[in-house]
């Protein structure tokens, strides 16, 4: 009889967290709109988030260019050896004809006197407006 009541016991409390377990499951994939969703939207927030940082990356840098200081002896960044900086009438700008292999190229309020092929810096000059 003791045998009888503990495995009647046993198969009762079995029985009864199986169906809550599965309840339960049932109930959070239905509530969250399942699984599969839930992980699509965690990725697609880790995306955003990435996103985000490639602004914010691409915001310091353009911070960090308006505020270097071009010396003498470093090399001119490849962006500002362009055509777009070139300054072709330095007689104009107050400026001294530039050697054999060099050019004066303007980054933001400065000239700078460069070696057209590698990019060294020989002379900076501050402007005035």
């Amino acid at each position: 009889m003791k045998r009888l009541i503990i495995t009647t016991l046993a198969a009762t409390l079995l029985a009864g967290t199986a169906l809550s377990g599965t309840a339960m499951a049932a109930g959070q994939r239905y509530d969250d709109r399942g699984r599969y969703d839930q992980r699509y939207d965690d990725r697609h927030d880790r995306r955003e988030a990435a996103h985000e940082r490639r602004d914010y990356r691409h915001e310091r840098r353009d911070e960090r260019r308006e505020y270097r200081r071009w010396q003498r002896g470093q090399r001119l960044d490849a962006r500002y050896r362009d055509h777009r900086y070139y300054v072709s009438d330095w007689r104009r700008h107050g400026l001294r004809a530039p050697p054999r292999g060099y050019r004066w190229q303007r980054v933001d309020d400065s000239y700078i006197l460069a070696a057209v092929a590698t990019g060294l810096i020989a002379s900076v000059i501050i402007a005035n407006h």
